[in-house]
């Protein structure tokens, strides 16, 4: 890919880790309760109450989330839009490192959190399409762990 491309790629990515972050997580609750607040979401980020107000207020000048004072927050279309490519980013990754690199499920999920935010999108597609081609093959597959498990001890 070239620079100008990789250029036009970063700029398309119109959200930070953190407002991604906050997405997913409204996202995440809206699926269990079907409800959430600002003290919902101050409590799955780990953050106050205040620094989950401003960054729900940050996702409402975004276009990203709708929320009347004291009361419940939603995504908009777009902000449910971006939930699922998070969502599906995540897997992608997970399943990278889960079922390529061969390493714990728990750490696969840790990892494939931090990772989505910051990696490129071209990156994740080609970690996607690497992950199905040897996933796909289970000859080489088998060379892939086999390979691992002698050049790194077994995971």
């Amino acid at each position: 890919m070239s620079h100008e491309a990789e250029a036009e790629n970063r700029k398309r990515r119109k959200t930070s880790p953190s407002v991604e972050q906050y997405v997913e997580s409204i996202a995440q609750l809206l699926k269990q309760d079907r409800v959430t607040n600002v003290s919902d979401i101050a409590d799955a980020c780990g953050v106050s109450r205040p620094a989950a107000s401003r960054s729900v207020r940050e996702l409402v000048e975004k276009g990203l989330a709708e929320h009347k004072a004291y009361g419940y927050v939603t995504l908009t279309p777009e902000g449910q839009a971006l939930a699922e490519r998070l969502f599906a980013r995540h897997e992608i990754l997970r399943r990278f490192i889960e079922e390529v690199l061969q390493f714990d499920s728990d750490f696969a999920d840790l990892e494939a959190c931090r990772l989505e935010h910051v990696l490129e999108d071209t990156l994740v597609n080609r970690i996607e399409k690497l992950s199905g081609f040897l996933l796909d093959s289970p000859a080489l597959s088998a060379r892939w762990r086999k390979a691992l498990k002698k050049g790194l001890g077994n995971p």
